[in-house]
């Protein structure tokens, strides 16, 4: 009764704020050894609030005591007071038979943040305990010490490495020479092996790892050459781009050749596109969105011709294509590209337009010149990028790009004219959309029917650079 009263003073005078000003780790040591399980725990629990380094040998003592919540106790009382001289024990704590007390034991190592636990902590990695092994990766991110790269790396050649953890210290402590340990590695690593390094290439998200996953595009395994596919993806670098084109042209194998078609779009600009109409069905009722979006339009009198892609329409007075309000195109607040390849007949004439002197944007041709426009407030002026040279009786690609802070025009793949801007366009306008023609009050300049040829108009929901705008100029012969 005289221990556990003097246990419950303590605890007390704790939580008050009240504390030994030197605590005598002896007095505490009987309570410690108390056979009330509760007492014991009680008094570890104080101790780590007092947090007197006088505590630390007999907490250390604590972490063999036959009741779990006491060693777990202990070896989080150890993590408060931050002493040097529990790395060992708390290391052989974290093969306690509890996973709390395992868990706390990790915990302690990454408060002390001492380098001789790092051995501890990498085995703590193949704990069956998903939360023990987050709390040694937190661990052996706070220790920070950069000697475990190598032995991270050896551990992907573990069939149950926790690929996850690994990439997460690694990512944290190891930096750039992560990804030449594992590139490394990889060259004496069986397929299984290699694999799982290519996988934690991808998750380090270091665009140093594609040199060596552009490599292993080459590997004799499937299995390896679409995981480092998914690598390339997550990375997400230009370099990729001929490597994974190369590889479709020689893949035999489907699920390999799924994984790479995937990836080309995901890393291209298409996986924004959002709309595409390119009429080389010779439809004249319905301009079909063959993106799947659902953005029909209704042939308004046009007539199908030979394109500079496949087939195309002829566009004239009163031959367009009415789109109406469609959902899945909205514009507002968000940037855009709109283009399409045009053989103008006249010299003034709408190629595509959305809404009107409220708001909306307008791609067309005046005067002979490419124009790219946008109007963002009924109150405000219209926003008009203009080329320079004359586009008139021949075919030629047009784009025009909303950003934030200005709107772009790009003449066959080059940019002619930037106009600064106050922002997006910031509602989805009220009038409607059409191709060849604006039923509405411009947005820009002019209304007219275009009178030519129009064809592969496109709307991605991205700003698209010159270099992807560029492309849409080499189109491939279908």
């Amino acid at each position: 009764m005289k221990t556990a009263t003097r246990a419950s003073i303590l605890v007390c005078g704790c939580i008050l704020g009240v504390h030994p000003a030197h605590p005598v780790a002896e007095e505490y040591a009987r309570d410690l050894r108390s056979s009330v399980p509760s007492v014991r725990v009680h008094t570890a629990m104080a101790l780590g609030r007092i947090g007197h380094e006088s505590a630390v040998p007999v907490l250390i003592e604590a972490l063999k005591d036959p009741e779990k919540d006491v060693r777990r106790e202990a070896a989080k009382a150890l993590g408060f007071i931050k002493d040097a001289r529990a790395v060992a024990a708390l290391a052989e704590a974290i093969g306690d038979s509890d996973m709390n007390v395992r868990l706390y034991a990790a915990y302690a190592l990454g408060e002390i943040k001492n380098a001789k636990s790092t051995g501890a902590l990498l085995r703590a990695l193949r704990d069956p305990e998903w939360c023990v092994r987050d709390q040694a990766a937190w661990a052996l991110r706070e220790i920070h010490d950069p000697k475990i790269i190598a032995p991270l790396a050896a551990a992907l050649k573990e069939k149950d490495a926790d690929l996850a953890h690994i990439a997460w210290v690694m990512r944290h402590v190891a930096g750039k020479h992560a990804v030449e340990e594992l590139a490394a590695l990889m060259k004496s690593a069986d397929a299984q092996a290699r694999t799982r390094i290519i996988r934690v290439l991808g998750e380090l998200e270091d665009r140093a790892a594609v040199g060596p996953l552009i490599e292993v595009l080459e590997d004799g395994d499937p299995v390896v050459r679409r995981t480092a596919v998914e690598a390339l993806l997550r990375i997400g670098d230009d370099r990729a781009e001929k490597p994974l084109t190369a590889l479709l042209a020689r893949e035999n194998e489907p699920a390999v050749r799924k994984a790479v078609q995937e990836a080309i779009v995901q890393m291209s600009c298409e996986k924004d596109l959002v709309a595409h109409w390119s009429f080389d069905d010779r439809n004249t009722k319905v301009a079909k969105d063959v993106t799947g979006h659902g953005n029909d339009g209704q042939i308004q009198g046009c007539t199908p011709v030979a394109g500079k892609v496949g087939h195309a329409l002829r566009f004239g007075k009163a031959k367009y294509i009415a789109l109406g309000k469609p959902a899945g195109l909205p514009i507002a607040q968000r940037p855009l590209t709109i283009m399409a390849w045009v053989k103008s007949d006249a010299p003034s004439g709408v190629v595509i337009a959305r809404g009107g002197a409220f708001c909306g944007f307008s791609l067309y041709i005046k005067d002979g010149i490419a124009k790219f426009g946008i109007h963002r407030l009924q109150e405000g002026p219209a926003y008009i990028a203009p080329g320079c040279e004359k586009v008139v009786g021949s075919w030629v690609h047009l784009a025009g790009v909303v950003k934030k802070d200005c709107i772009e025009l790009y003449v066959n793949g080059k940019r002619a004219r930037t106009a600064g801007t106050n922002g997006y366009i910031p509602g989805n306008c009220g009038q409607s959309m059409e191709i060849g023609y604006d039923l509405s009050n411009s947005p820009a300049e002019i209304t007219d029917p275009f009178e030519g040829i129009i064809d592969e108009v496109k709307v991605y929901h991205a700003a698209l650079c010159g270099d992807d705008i560029a492309k849409q100029c080499r189109p491939e012969k279908k």
